[in-house]
């Protein structure tokens, strides 16, 4: 959830935003050819996707420290739940603030996945062709430059 994988910026941000769109098709995207224009609309969505994925950063950030713990806190219990090597001993009040966090990151991430499939549809593209095109984007170098001029202020 807070945890980032270094890379370029603009192609970290494409990951990170992305999660909330792929974690709903298991399926792995095939290759696929991107045009021009294919790409232009994707960069519309994507800068769109970008906003909400920062508003919900900022609103689990802020869910996190709204029922009294830290963000280094909570992914300590956090890394303690998914890796049973790792002991945060949470006390029992800690215990309800993370699930009370839990149940408001859960509402935040699935407000922000609707926004986010509705920002794709908006663009004309659908949330498949969208991922397709993310896919392609993976594996791509020339086409990360070219999304990258894309997204430079002019």
């Amino acid at each position: 959830m807070f945890k980032f994988k270094k890379l370029t910026s603009l192609f970290l941000t494409l990951l990170v935003s992305s999660t909330f769109i792929f974690a709903q098709t298991p399926q792995t995207p095939q290759a696929t050819d991107v045009s021009d224009k294919d790409l232009e609309t994707f960069a519309s969505a994507f800068q769109q996707i970008r906003a909400i994925d920062q508003k919900a950063q900022q609103d689990m950030v802020k869910a996190v420290q709204d029922e009294g713990l830290s963000v280094q806190r909570y992914n300590e219990i956090l890394q303690s739940e998914e890796d049973a090597t790792k002991n945060a001993n949470p006390t029992e009040e800690e215990k309800q603030q993370y699930e009370k966090i839990n149940q408001k990151i859960g509402a935040i991430q699935q407000k922000a996945q609707q926004s986010m499939q509705q920002k794709i549809q908006d663009e004309g593209l659908t949330v498949k062709r969208y991922q397709e095109i993310a896919f392609a984007l993976q594996n791509s170098t020339e086409l990360q430059q070219k999304l990258q001029k894309l997204m430079q202020p002019q």
